[in-house]
């Protein structure tokens, strides 16, 4: 069962500034970067399988990915030149330390998946493409300190050293691609450009997250909730990046808020076809053509139940048939229904952080009240939804 106090941990790095010791024409917090360097590390791997062969582990890059967010989350007040001097120097009592901490928010299996991750080998295909993600996340957010004050104090020294550690990852091609070509740079520039664009259009909040952030959120819950409903291993793959490229489309049409989609007759229509044509026309030709398919796949109708056996799309009209009739690598699902609990529970987190926090306009209290009431009672592939947004 989700502890609830894991996902709080999890959503305070919403309010985690990152180089604010640096002069910055925007503020840059922690949850976006993971996201950033979740959505680079899914480039990267499947490059490396398409065009040299590899064999990336997906299920754990994505727990050694979560553990490395979850391990952030709790070292929160030390700087990253602090934070990478202590894992050169101390790592094992900083990895006893984390481990410690979470103890207490995190089942067994996580532990012993953190407990695999600080053991696993640094050069392991599936860390090496973690860390050249965090270091081309990391540059593309000091890309825009440094062109917004170039001579400032230091700047240079810390660019110049983001740039050594990218370099030390060339072997990777697509990170070679990245460094010479627009295409693939433009499609993560795209997803980046999300951490501008505010959730909760027109309405106070405390802390305000972005869009980019919340797809992070929203992955990792799903990801939580398929294993804790047993999903396959192929189901909690295509689950966490289903849901990480859920709001996508957003990069380019902007956050809608809800009672316009849905309060103008026929505009929830209107935008999903709007959606189609930009993600066909401007998102997915920035892509490798091996990978459009499979980026159709995650985010045409996000939050429909759907599995894909032989390549052949098919939507599944009763969610339980997900749990038991296809919940097998073969039908290669994606458990659309348990992404939209995960949405809710993303939106309800953001709506009582806020309120916890003293910013609570009526529009907020009324958006955590509904989904109270939307949820009560709710049980989802035995998932008791109702009983786990009252611990929230």
């Amino acid at each position: 069962m989700i502890d609830p106090r894991f996902l709080h941990l999890l959503f305070s790095t919403a309010s985690i500034d990152r180089w604010n010791d640096q002069i910055r024409p925007v503020d840059f917090v922690e949850l976006d970067k993971q996201s950033h360097k979740m959505i680079t590390a899914w480039l990267l791997g499947r490059i490396e399988e398409e065009e040299n062969g590899y064999k990336v582990d997906w299920n754990l890059l994505i727990g050694y990915g979560i553990v490395e967010f979850a391990y952030r989350a709790v070292v929160t007040d030390l700087k990253p030149l602090v934070f990478h001097h202590l894992l050169r120097h101390k790592k094992e009592e900083l990895d006893r330390y984390v481990r410690r901490e979470l103890s207490d928010v995190v089942d067994k299996g996580f532990l012993r998946l953190f407990d695999d991750y600080c053991a696993s080998d640094e050069n392991g295909l599936e860390r090496r493409l973690l860390s050249a993600s965090h270091f081309l996340a990391s540059r593309w957010e000091f890309g825009i300190i440094y062109d917004f004050h170039p001579t400032a104090y230091g700047v240079r020294a810390i660019k110049e050293k983001i740039d050594s550690e990218v370099e030390e990852y060339l072997e990777l091609t697509g990170v070679r691609r990245l460094e010479m070509g627009r295409k693939s740079r433009n499609f993560l520039e795209l997803c980046a450009m999300l951490r501008f664009q505010k959730r909760w259009a027109k309405t106070p909040r405390l802390p305000q997250t972005s869009v980019l952030g919340h797809m992070l959120f929203v992955a990792v819950t799903t990801w939580l909730l398929s294993r804790q409903y047993g999903a396959c291993r192929r189901k909690e793959v295509n689950n966490f990046f289903a849901a990480l490229f859920h709001d996508i489309a957003e990069s380019l049409t902007r956050d809608i808020i809800s009672p316009v989609k849905y309060g103008v007759e026929g505009l929830d229509e209107l935008l999903s076809g709007y959606e189609k044509k930009v993600l066909e026309e401007t998102l997915l030709p920035l892509l490798p053509r091996y990978l459009r398919d499979e980026m159709r796949y995650y985010v045409i109708d996000e939050f429909a139940d759907k599995i894909r056996p032989d390549g052949r799309l098919k939507k599944i009209d009763d969610p339980e048939l997900m749990r038991t009739e296809y919940n097998s690598d073969s039908f290669d699902g994606i458990d659309g229904s348990l992404m939209k609990v995960a949405d809710h529970i993303g939106a309800y987190i953001e709506a009582s952080a806020s309120i916890a926090n003293g910013v609570n306009p009526p529009h907020l209290l009324e958006a955590r009240e509904s989904l109270r009431r939307k949820y009560d009672g709710y049980v989802l592939y035995g998932i008791d939804v109702g009983n786990l947004l009252s611990r929230l």
